[in-house]
């Protein structure tokens, strides 16, 4: 049976496979990404103000919570692939929201401070893309980029909604308050929606467990001996490491600039804006042209926008900055995502994403702190965002040695009415 002609096991417009999709949008408004790496500069400069630590000290705990949500999408791979998408879900957005709510809780103790985004980092992988993707790329075929890229915008729109959110809730409660809202705001809007309308496809699960076995594909072991494996996971790694080193630091490097807070906060509600725009615009572009040309498009504006805040540029053209970094950014979890299933089919899906977003969030967590270590040693952003802009062009000139999808869409996908 096509992917595009199964619905789900109920009745009415519930049924409607769409539902997953708009499920996982609300759900990764409050993600990961969102909650952990672009709210995180509304945070730097009351916590770090308030218990007397440096920039470095405390953008050093996103590599430990990008080292721990690396372990985790490991684990969680493998469990996607054995127990299905809902069970792990559910699980792990309870205990991702315990842990933003244990930021509340933030002392000066710098151990303590990593301990804290380790613990993030290890419950954080339900509220990565792994999962969503993971159901998107079940229930679609020929629509599948469309899909994945109205599912993962719920990143970019985050980026708006959990920096307003938390500046909101820190004007009345503080930035402890602020996170305590935050983790309520992840039961919310994504458990709920979990709860109602992620499935996995009935014809995959056996005795309550999934089997992807007979699905076309390759095997996790057959996919690290191919090459391409290991240009999708050096190049969308170092591809995050650079676009996110620099929108996490936007709004310090803008206040530094003499901007205020929310003409800063702006900056990167623009980019958020952006990245809605850029998982939507992709995932329309991925249905229709090859991968690694629509990634040189999109990483191309990242590559314009660091140049303008390496510039030294404020207001408006700071913000097209971020913008165009924010159009990079979002299309890149679409392009990895819809490139992994075309390139390694859906055997193993849930474990080679695993694998690939592992690396992928070590690039998350080490290129905020890595931005944050050159300002302390240099009181400037733009040697490190010279560096990214070299990275970037590598990454897109890479991409170009993938060759043709091995999994192509199916020629009778019929589209879902």
């Amino acid at each position: 049976m096509s992917q595009d002609a199964i619905v789900l096991p109920r009745g009415g417009i519930f049924g409607n496979r769409w539902w997953i999709v708009a499920a996982s949008f609300c759900s990764l408004l409050v993600g990961s990404g969102a909650i952990n790496i672009f709210a995180f500069g509304v945070f730097v400069t009351p916590v770090t103000q308030e218990l007397g630590l440096s920039r470095g000290d405390f953008a050093g705990g996103l590599s430990a919570n990008g080292v721990f949500t690396a372990i985790a999408v490991l684990f969680m791979g493998w469990g996607l692939d054995r127990f299905g998408v809902r069970k792990v879900q559910m699980i792990g957005i309870l205990m991702f929201a315990f842990a933003v709510f244990m930021f509340s809780r933030m002392t000066a103790s710098v151990p303590l401070i990593f301990a804290q985004f380790a613990l993030a980092g290890l419950f954080s992988a339900a509220q990565t893309p792994v999962g969503y993707s993971t159901a998107v790329t079940q229930w679609f075929d020929r629509e599948r980029g469309l899909a994945l890229g109205i599912a993962c915008a719920g990143v970019g729109a985050g980026v708006v909604f959990v920096p307003w959110l938390a500046s909101t809730l820190m004007v009345d409660y503080g930035w402890r308050g602020a996170y305590m809202g935050l983790a309520v705001a992840i039961l919310v809007m994504a458990f709920i929606p979990n709860l109602l309308f992620v499935r996995d496809r009935p014809d995959l699960v056996q005795n309550g467990r999934v089997n992807t076995d007979h699905l076309p594909g390759m095997s996790l072991a057959q996919a690290v001996r191919d090459y391409r494996f290991w240009v999708l996971l050096l190049a969308f790694t170092f591809a995050v490491l650079a676009i996110n080193g620099t929108i996490t630091h936007v709004v310090p490097m803008l206040i530094d600039r003499k901007t205020p807070p929310p003409e800063a906060i702006k900056a990167v509600q623009a980019a958020g804006i952006a990245i809605i725009l850029g998982r939507m615009l992709s995932g329309w572009f991925l249905d229709r042209f090859w991968g690694p040309f629509v990634a040189l498009c999109f990483f191309g504006l990242s590559i314009i926008g660091m140049g303008i805040l390496a510039s030294g540029a404020t207001g408006s053209l700071a913000i097209a900055g971020a913008v165009l970094c924010g159009c990079g950014i979002g299309a890149e979890i679409d392009i990895m995502g819809f490139m992994l299933s075309r390139y390694f089919g859906q055997r193993s899906y849930g474990k080679i994403y695993g694998v690939i977003f592992a690396a992928f969030n070590l690039g998350t967590g080490f290129g905020p702190a890595i931005s944050g270590w050159t300002y302390d040693a240099y009181k400037s952003y733009i040697p490190i965002l010279t560096i990214y802009m070299v990275i970037m062009a590598l990454v897109c000139a890479s991409l170009f040695t993938l060759g043709e999808y091995r999994f192509k869409p199916q020629p009778n996908s019929q589209a879902f009415t």
